[in-house]
């Protein structure tokens, strides 16, 4: 992605605070501020004000992806990284009635990844035919879900919970 010479709200939301920006990896440079932030302050908040939150990203990052896909000319640039940090945010809410435990934090972590990088169908469907920041941000919530419900599943099978 060129340089900006100034600020620009777009780039600056759509690749989460410039994680995006990370030269290697940046999908997975997402998910794991998505993390970090999970671990450190999401978990923290009851089942509504998560949603609600999950919520309000889902809907900036469908405005504001839209806008830096077309000022950055190339459909879904990897830079914009909003839709992984959802995507994560969304997989752990198959961890919603288990306490917290890192280790569910990052298996969340490797699921979602793996869910965005292999993207089976329809999350490969989505990918491709929905275009503009809705597209950017369905693919990784389809891969999010998917992945919810193998972590609630693993949870289930090692907590009983």
């Amino acid at each position: 992605m060129e340089k900006q010479k100034k600020f620009n709200l777009s780039i600056f939301i759509s690749t989460f605070f410039y994680a995006g920006l990370f030269p290697y990896a940046p999908g997975t440079a997402g998910s794991i501020a998505g993390f970090i932030i999970y671990i450190s302050l999401m978990r923290l908040l009851n089942p509504y004000e998560y949603i609600i939150i999950c919520l309000l990203i889902f809907v900036a990052g469908v405005y504001y992806s839209s806008k830096a896909e077309k000022l950055i000319g190339v459909k879904d640039p990897p830079s914009l990284v909003i839709d992984e940090v959802l995507g994560y945010f969304i997989t752990m809410m198959g961890g919603f009635w288990a306490p917290f435990s890192i280790l569910y934090a990052f298996a969340g972590l490797l699921l979602f990844r793996f869910f965005d990088i292999l993207k089976p169908f329809p999350v490969r469907y989505v990918d491709k035919k929905i275009g503009s920041g809705l597209g950017i941000m369905l693919d990784d919530v389809v891969a999010a879900i998917f992945s919810a419900i193998i972590l609630r599943f693993i949870i289930v099978l090692t907590a009983g919970i």
